[in-house]
């Protein structure tokens, strides 16, 4: 059995006791899946993986796919790399990641790999608890109703999912809007849209449903892109901050 140690009453839970960059049981595996889909994020605290053991280590969960603007890490493109060194942006919005796309990924596991010493944090906002806190007239006025998203980095790449869609493996449902990606609400009058967006980007981002993270040289983080949102804490000045990011494929949220 996984030793969880829970991180807050809505998302997150800390796994004491494994290392990643050995071979893990099938048991193990299904044990931090259903981990995943029950608490949303999962820390692994201060573990030393080499690219290839990162890599590993996602297959077993599902498959890495390339990230569709940032290079990968020499000679392993599944691995997304942001070096504040080099000029890569801390993502300090709210978002999910890449919703823009047809299939928004399952998935993301990152590795702390140099941290700042003071900043840089992440939070991370459970969806599923930001929905089922709303009222149940807005659950209502929110069934069956889509939102165009678009990509940052390419105009053209834009499609529609469900506001509100469901998690395939807890059947739970989730928020599914955030403030990157999502441009409009279909069906209803542009100011309405606007409105509702706007009340829903707040609402989901409550501290009531969030976790916020100190990093710690070599953790993991595995999140579900399915029913959270997260963002860096932009405060460390010039010092260096660089992690090391899998992200798995996903399927069209329904």
């Amino acid at each position: 059995m996984l030793d969880l140690h829970p991180l807050s009453p809505e998302i997150g839970a800390e796994v004491l006791g494994l290392r990643l960059s050995r071979p893990l049981s099938p048991q193990t595996i299904q044990e931090i899946r259903a981990a995943l889909v029950e608490f949303g994020l999962l820390i692994f605290p201060e573990q030393a993986l080499t690219e290839e053991e990162h890599i590993d280590f996602a297959r077993a969960f599902g498959t890495p796919e390339v990230h569709p603007t940032r290079e990968g890490a020499v000679g392993r493109p599944e691995i997304f790399v942001i070096d504040s060194a080099e000029g890569a942006p801390a993502a300090e919005w709210w978002h999910t990641d890449m919703t823009a796309l047809p299939a928004p990924p399952m998935g993301s596991i990152l590795h702390m790999r140099i941290i700042p010493e003071k900043g840089g944090d992440t939070e991370w906002a459970s969806q599923t608890a930001a929905y089922a806190a709303l009222p149940a007239t807005v659950q209502a006025r929110l069934e069956g109703l889509q939102a165009e998203h678009q990509a940052w980095w390419d105009a053209e790449t834009r499609n529609l999912h469900p506001v509100v869609h469901v998690h395939p493996e807890s059947g739970l449902k989730s928020l599914f809007v955030n403030g990157i990606f999502t441009q409009r609400i279909v069906g209803i009058p542009e100011a309405e849209s606007r409105e509702l967006l706007e009340f829903l980007y707040a609402h989901a981002v409550e501290e009531r449903f969030v976790v916020r993270h100190r990093w710690r040289k070599g953790d993991i983080a595995f999140w579900d892109n399915r029913s959270t949102q997260h963002r860096v804490h932009n405060d460390f000045g010039e010092a260096r901050r660089r992690i090391h990011r899998v992200t798995l494929l996903g399927q069209a949220p329904v």
